[in-house]
């Protein structure tokens, strides 16, 4: 997992939503995920992840990678607010971060992938073990929170 820098700060003004430092002004976006939703088991299990997380948590959002890919605004202006953006990869290959740095200039504030991170074994195959998948979703809230809590940045 990588985790590069991205400070969090409350925001002047109504509340709304945390505030990034730098260039961004307010964070539109507590959260965003990117996701690989590749043709292999662990592309489907990094996939299976992101959804669940967006879906379990309030204020945590998917972007559409393939609207990143074709410059879409409603892709890149996501990510640009993000509070937090994070990156889940399916195999070392790492398209997705490819995708998202060579078309929005952004790395992730966190980056996990399914075989250097967890162990997972690459297979040609669109199955994965729901055990491993809770196992690996509760790994990656738990390092989202402590990013949170921490202000963005670990």
């Amino acid at each position: 997992m990588e985790n590069h820098g991205s400070k969090w700060e409350q925001p002047e003004g109504n509340g709304d939503g945390p505030g990034r430092k730098g260039g961004l002004g307010m964070a539109e976006f507590k959260v965003v995920i990117a996701t690989c939703y590749g043709a292999a088991n662990t592309g489907q299990l990094a996939g299976a992840v992101a959804t669940e997380l967006v879906k379990e948590n309030e204020g945590y959002h998917l972007v559409c990678l393939p609207a990143v890919a074709i410059d879409k605004d409603t892709g890149l202006n996501k990510i640009a607010g993000a509070g937090l953006f994070v990156i889940i990869e399916g195999c070392p290959v790492m398209c997705c971060s490819k995708i998202v740095e060579e078309h929005s200039g952004r790395k992730p504030d966190i980056r996990v992938e399914m075989v250097e991170d967890y162990g997972v074994k690459k297979a040609s195959v669109l199955d994965y073990d729901e055990e491993e998948k809770e196992r690996i979703k509760a790994d990656v809230k738990r390092r989202i929170e402590e990013a949170l809590a921490s202000g963005g940045q670990d």
